[in-house]
């Protein structure tokens, strides 16, 4: 009985994180486009790179809400992994992409407006810790208290971003900023790693 009330949740419980998650995912996915937008006026691969890891929120948020509609069905499991496998694919290819365009700016940096990578980094800042809010009620389930765990950490990166975007501004190193994206592309990769490598067990699992 105990696990029973662990896993089912009452209706207007699952209601109300079903909105909870579409609310964050809207969210973070038009952050998104704003942080890739701000990153491409302000020449700054930081606000890119964010955004991609920013994108990785948004994949998992989706597979909690596939994980709340296909509760219970035999092939849940599969099939959330299934997504999983793809978004991790995606993600392996931007995280090249950024690694690449970093290693470029790093030989020839160009100029960034630090004050754009500063306050669109905040606007992630709030952005996450909504969203972490949003989330915290409905920590019983595990694939939520997973997101809302990622919601609440990832608020730090956006934080270094906006730290390096005052650097950039009172100094002018330019390349602090292809320099805190190889730091974000090593966290997506490590996560988009981890989440590959389940995707794969959960995938093949007999």
């Amino acid at each position: 009985m105990h696990d029973h009330h662990q896993h089912i949740a009452p209706a207007t419980d699952g209601q109300a994180a079903r909105k909870a998650y579409l609310i964050a995912i809207l969210l973070n996915f038009a952050f998104v486009i704003l942080e890739v937008a701000a990153g491409w006026l302000s020449h700054s691969m930081g606000l890119v790179s964010d955004a991609g890891h920013k994108l990785l929120d948004v994949f998992s948020l989706l597979i909690a809400l596939v994980g709340f509609h296909l509760a219970g069905k035999r092939d849940f499991q599969r099939v959330s992994a299934g997504i999983a496998l793809v978004n991790a694919l995606i993600l392996l290819v931007a995280v090249g992409v950024i690694v690449a365009e970093c290693v470029h700016k790093i030989s020839d940096p160009e100029p960034v407006s630090g004050g754009i990578v500063s306050w669109t980094a905040a606007v992630g800042i709030l952005v996450s810790g909504l969203s972490a809010w949003l989330l915290m009620r409905h920590r019983r389930d595990i694939n939520t208290r997973a997101a809302f765990l990622h919601m609440a950490t990832d608020s730090l990166l956006s934080l270094g971003v906006v730290v390096a975007g005052i650097v950039i501004s009172l100094t002018g190193l330019h390349v602090i900023d292809p320099a805190i994206s190889l730091v974000i592309a090593a966290v997506i990769l490590f996560n988009t790693v981890r989440l590959l490598r389940d995707a794969l067990r959960e995938l093949f699992r007999k």
